[in-house]
């Protein structure tokens, strides 16, 4: 059994990857306009268009705008909070997380496309 040290620098070295997403993601969602470059070149949301700002909702406990913004949000900072969890707890080695890793990323790739032609079908509305 690790240490609590131990845990924290194995999560460290498994989340790190998402580290300049986040920050990257919180910095323009701090400019007041559009920095997709998709939308701004071709006037078409991303799949990801929405994302930030549907996360921002989320941290101020806004689930209704969140939704709104971009419905993969809400399931995806439950994938973060899953993977935080494992990426504590797994073992070093442990074949579980890589397949996390893969498991999750698909799915949450193949959820951002199919809201993204959502968007386009009229089911979901355009941002």
């Amino acid at each position: 059994m690790g240490g609590a040290r131990e845990r924290l620098s194995r999560a460290w070295r498994r989340l790190k990857p998402l580290a300049p997403v986040a920050v990257i993601a919180g910095l323009l969602g701090l400019l007041p306009f559009t920095t997709c470059l998709v939308k701004l070149l071709f006037h078409v949301p991303c799949p990801g268009c929405g994302m930030t700002r549907a996360s921002l909702a989320l941290l101020r406990g806004d689930l209704r705008a969140s939704l709104a913004w971009h419905p993969v949000a809400a399931p995806a900072a439950v994938d973060l909070a899953v993977a935080t969890t494992l990426a504590l707890t797994l073992p070093e080695g442990d074949p579980r997380w890589e397949r996390f890793v893969r498991a999750s990323t698909a799915t949450l790739g193949i959820a951002l496309f199919v809201a993204w032609a959502l968007r386009f079908v009229g089911v979901l509305p355009m941002v």
